[in-house]
């Protein structure tokens, strides 16, 4: 059959043209019961599948496993968001008398969906020969198992403003609001700070109407977190299995209880410390290395939290990235030093004959010389992005989420504009089945308030 241009409705053709536009047409809003001869290509839903592969996957994609999902149907998802429900104060009045105004205040939010995909395929010698499993299954669940981590990932750790294709996760989310709850450890570890720590975050949200319910951190935090309640743990010994496979909630004295393992809670494997930083991803796409990374010292600098103390020699490397990968890292000629009050200015000139949307600022502690990750930022419009290091964020350290799991309005939810699915592709030139698995969604933090933040949290092997 040769290239066909069009045919007119009374040409040999048009019985053709009207099956195939059938055919095409099939399964996107034509009656089913009247097309013949196939239909349209149409992604296959994973809905169950996720929910197995989850299921088998519970403590390693704790938050995924947890959450709520609700489906969208634009790419920009638009939400509408209660900030306040009026001013409680002032509001008696006389017999008789006229009675205040109190509007609640509702402001609209939009989340972008963001596109998760993986291309996996089988031979079809594989296909044929008897195995362990089918081949397809296998490479299938295989494929969803990657989608779902990677999802869980993005929800600790994806910055739209660094990679614009990761969706915001709950760190950059409640960074970004205009009034975040962070606590800032400044390198002490949980230990040193007490289970009144606990209390104290507790507090912060409890006041701005948020209920804390769970705890999530890194898994390099959890003996420090465990240690602080081993006396509690020694007294429970009504049930001993219960009480030393995890730890117990802890009531705060505000009346949250939060929670420290189970659904939702805990260690998670992909919350990831500030640690090394190496080249990964794909070595063709991904950014090629900074052009060069220049340190200068600046005194007098608002906002510093460089202290006496802190005063001293620190090292740089600096690495590129995008949404393939992290360049091997560029260092300066040599340390900066810095004076309490003052800064450190790095002028950072990427290499944009390959795309660069971020960039991973690497430090080491005072007078050191191992570099750990210590920020990453996007990469500006020019020929250099001048980066300005106040020792707010300290390398080597780690964080926790505290979040409010339901008030009376969602606290938080995964919008989909599709489930995880996969999509067929045409082989081209070689025996095997193509495919993609897809998962296209967004977390939507409709109330960052009701969330917090501690950061800068000392971890064993780290820099403080």
């Amino acid at each position: 059959m040769g290239y066909f241009d069009g045919a007119s409705s009374g040409s040999p053709e048009a019985p053709q043209v009207e099956a195939l536009a059938k055919a095409l047409a099939a399964g996107y809003g034509t009656d089913a019961a009247t097309f013949i001869n196939g239909r349209a290509l149409i992604p296959e839903n994973l809905e169950s599948t996720v929910v197995n592969v989850v299921a088998a996957l519970k403590e390693d994609c704790k938050l995924l496993n947890s959450m709520k999902t609700v489906p969208v149907k634009s790419t920009v998802h638009e939400v509408n968001r209660r900030t306040s429900h009026g001013d409680y104060r002032f509001l008696s009045t006389p017999e008789g008398g006229p009675s205040r105004e109190t509007d609640q205040a509702i402001e609209r939010v939009p989340f972008m969906q963001k596109y998760i995909q993986t291309k996996r395929r089988v031979t079809r010698q594989m296909e044929l020969v008897d195995s362990f499993e089918d081949a397809y299954t296998s490479e299938k669940l295989s494929g969803v198992e990657v989608v779902c981590k990677a999802a869980e990932y993005n929800l600790f750790h994806g910055d739209s403003s660094v990679v614009p294709t990761d969706f915001d996760g709950f760190i950059p989310a409640i960074k970004k609001s205009a009034s975040p709850n962070i606590e800032d450890l400044r390198g002490a570890s949980v230990g040193s700070k007490g289970e009144g720590f606990f209390d104290d975050m507790a507090a912060r949200v409890w006041e701005r109407g948020g209920d804390l319910s769970r705890v999530l951190f890194p898994s390099k935090l959890a003996r420090d977190i465990k240690d602080l309640f081993t006396d509690r743990l020694r007294m429970m010994v009504k049930d001993q299995k219960a009480t030393f496979d995890q730890l117990p909630d802890y009531p705060t004295a505000i009346g949250s209880t939060l929670r420290f393992t189970g659904e939702g809670a805990g260690a998670d494997k992909f919350f990831h410390v500030r640690g090394p930083v190496a080249a990964c991803g794909d070595p063709e796409k991904r950014p090629n290395p900074v052009s060069s990374v220049a340190v200068a010292a600046l005194t007098s600098q608002a906002g510093s939290m460089f202290a006496a103390a802190d005063a001293g020699d620190y090292r740089y490397t600096v690495f590129a990235e995008n949404h393939s990968g992290i360049s091997t890292g560029v260092s300066p000629g040599g340390a900066g030093t810095v004076a309490a009050g003052g800064g450190l200015q790095l002028t950072i000139t990427p290499d944009k004959s390959k795309p660069v949307t971020g960039l991973i600022v690497c430090r080491s502690a005072k007078g050191g010389t191992d570099v750990m990750e210590m920020v990453q930022i996007p990469v500006g419009a020019g020929a250099t992005t001048v980066f300005v290091d106040l020792n707010k964020d300290l390398p080597g350290t780690a964080s926790m989420l505290f979040l409010t799991q339901e008030r009376i309005q969602p606290v938080y939810k995964l919008g989909q504009l599709l489930p995880v699915s996969t999509y067929p592709l045409y082989p081209v030139n070689a025996a095997e089945t193509p495919f993609l698995v897809m998962f296209y969604g967004a977390l939507e933090l409709r109330a960052p308030e009701f969330c917090a933040i501690a950061e800068n949290i000392s971890y064993p092997g780290g820099l403080y």
